[in-house]
């Protein structure tokens, strides 16, 4: 059935044969809609809660009729909209936009909703040169009452699994203030150090940064932990007098493709065989109501290197070689000499320069990265012995989906071309 070329919908077809309805668009494009599709996704009051608070659907699978026939189909001229009576006295109203943008198959649509997860589709991997000509700095007032800074500061972390905020010193010593920027961002994600920690050297060390002022080598946080947390967050309260103490990161999704490239039966290695790692002790820290918590811990864990999807895609980097242990699950002893040097050239590929972001942060400096992505280290530095005047970092830790949440929020509130409905 054709209409006047007024309308966004120039022609529907109900292919009861096939259980679709055809929708022509002006511009001649078309769209197959199934029956069951269109009736489970309907908007009307009967199907969807839909709430400033919530949106849902109220049908319970167990009885939902997936071979639902419409009863009436036709086109709304005024609203230009399609129109259908279903069973059980539901009247749908589906708008033209609304039915395009979410056209089943179509590849358009399915490319679009893909970056609604913030996931792979956004990821820019780099090298320096790569990272160094790209947005990840930002001003930390701007970023405290600015909600776009803030929108653009956690995407730099999406795309790039990086950000920077620049403090220029003010109130670095402040716990309010990093209060404040753990609050932009969202729920902190608690693990067996507490929920917020502070690296400075000091007795009964429960990890190596807090061990001393010694260099750091390349790692991801807690590959003891099977669900590690995925972003890290430092804020640099004091700085080291002396010089020394510089940040160091690597992109290891970057680092992954290189071997896949350069050393692929290196790669395959650290794609297939999972590695153990082991973390034991207790750790001594601060609640959040200011009281004192020891916690022991016995952690273990395994994972692969590196991390595939179910297209070969790398979706996680995670090692730490001080956690490593002896542990090797596998039947040929040949292929442990093998591994090894995997994980030698993997190391050398994050220590090469043209790979690394290094740089220093500076008091009120903070920095936000992907744990889970990136792989980070620290320059040593010198201790003075004036514990007011020492380097200290406070810490935290975030799950994606707090981080991601957030993004979406913002893109609503501030109505940017990226925002799409959830519905």
């Amino acid at each position: 059935m054709r209409f006047s070329s007024k309308l966004n919908i120039l022609s529907f077809s109900n292919l009861v044969h096939r259980r679709l309805i055809q929708i022509v668009f002006k511009g001649g494009s078309t769209g197959l809609f199934p029956y069951v599709w269109l009736r489970d996704c309907s908007l009307d009051p009967q199907t969807y809660a839909v709430t400033a608070a919530m949106k849902g659907r109220l049908h319970f699978m167990r009885d939902f009729d997936t071979n639902v026939h419409p009863l009436d189909v036709s086109l709304d001229k005024k609203a230009n909209c399609l129109a259908i009576q279903w069973p059980g006295n539901v009247n749908s109203r589906y708008e033209q936009n609304w039915l395009k943008s979410r056209c089943p198959a179509n590849e358009n649509v399915r490319i679009l909703r893909r970056q609604f997860y913030l996931g792979l589709e956004c990821v820019e991997q780099w090298n320096r040169k790569q990272i160094e000509s790209r947005k990840f700095r930002f001003l930390l007032d701007r970023f405290i009452d600015d909600d776009r800074v803030l929108h653009d500061f956690l995407c730099s972390v999406c795309v790039h699994g990086i950000a920077v905020l620049e403090g220029n010193g003010k109130n670095s010593n402040n716990s309010e203030l990093f209060g404040k920027i753990v609050q932009r961002i969202g729920f902190l994600q608690r693990n067996h150090f507490g929920e917020i920690f502070e690296v400075f050297p000091k007795p009964n060390a429960s990890n190596m940064a807090y061990a001393g002022a010694g260099e750091l080598p390349y790692h991801t946080d807690f590959p003891s932990l099977s669900d590690p947390p995925q972003l890290q967050m430092l804020h640099m309260a004091n700085r080291a007098e002396c010089s020394g103490g510089l940040s160091m990161f690597v992109d290891g999704f970057h680092i992954a493709k290189l071997m896949a490239q350069r050393y692929p039966e290196h790669y395959k290695l650290l794609t297939s065989v999972p590695l153990e790692f082991v973390e034991e002790g207790f750790d001594e820290h601060k609640l959040m109501d200011g009281s004192d918590e020891r916690f022991d811990y016995d952690m273990v864990a395994r994972h692969k290197t590196i991390k595939l999807d179910d297209q070969n895609r790398v979706v996680q980097v995670q090692f730490g070689n001080v956690m490593r242990s002896w542990f090797i699950d596998i039947g040929d002893p040949s292929l442990i000499q093998k591994i090894y040097d995997a994980l030698k050239i993997f190391t050398e590929l994050c220590y090469a320069p043209e790979n690394q972001l290094i740089f220093p942060l500076h008091s009120g400096d903070s920095v936000l990265w992907a744990n889970t992505r990136l792989l980070h280290a620290r320059g040593g530095y010198a201790v003075i012995g004036v514990p007011s005047r020492e380097r200290r970092v406070i810490g935290c830790y975030f799950g994606w989906d707090t981080v991601k949440s957030r993004v979406r929020t913002l893109r609503d509130a501030l109505k940017l071309a990226q925002n799409q409905h959830t519905l």
